[in-house]
């Protein structure tokens, strides 16, 4: 489904739906599998925590659009072996439909080099529920903070 039909998917379930705690709870488990992973230097596990394997990838400072498991797997590799740790921190922009959603964070990460700085990666995520739950079939990110 191309982004033009969640905006009219989303729209057509009235918009925001108010809190939705149960979904609320599998974002910030998806998260923190996230940082664990992170941490653990475990680009596998960082995928099977958040990603469908038919992820569409693309954002600042991608030469190319990043399509699918086999595509992403090395850029996560390489983000987990350059960074120490990140904190994964959730807006309250985000919603959900039948078997769609979206959800904006906010990475707070340090790199492995102590000499090296900080640094701040927003994403807008896009959910499908499938048969192995919610997972991120696309996302789009920027440097920089929310």
């Amino acid at each position: 489904m191309a982004l033009g039909g969640l905006a009219l998917a989303i729209s057509a379930s009235g918009g925001a739906a108010g809190p939705d705690q149960a979904f609320d709870d599998l974002l910030a488990a998806r998260y923190r599998a996230v940082e664990a992973a992170i941490e653990a230097r475990d680009g596998a596990a960082w995928f099977e925590a958040l990603y469908d394997d038919s992820i569409v990838l693309a954002g600042e400072g991608s030469p190319a659009t990043v399509r699918g498991r086999q595509a992403l797997l090395p850029v996560i590799d390489e983000i987990v072996r350059t960074t120490r740790s990140c904190t994964l921190v959730p807006d309250a922009a985000r919603d959900r439909s039948e078997g769609l959603a979206y959800s904006f964070v906010t990475y707070r990460c340090s790199p492995v080099d102590a000499s090296a700085s900080d640094y701040q990666v927003r994403a807008l995520f896009v959910w499908r529920e499938g048969p192995k739950g919610w997972r991120v079939v696309a996302e789009t990110y920027v440097m920089g903070a929310m």
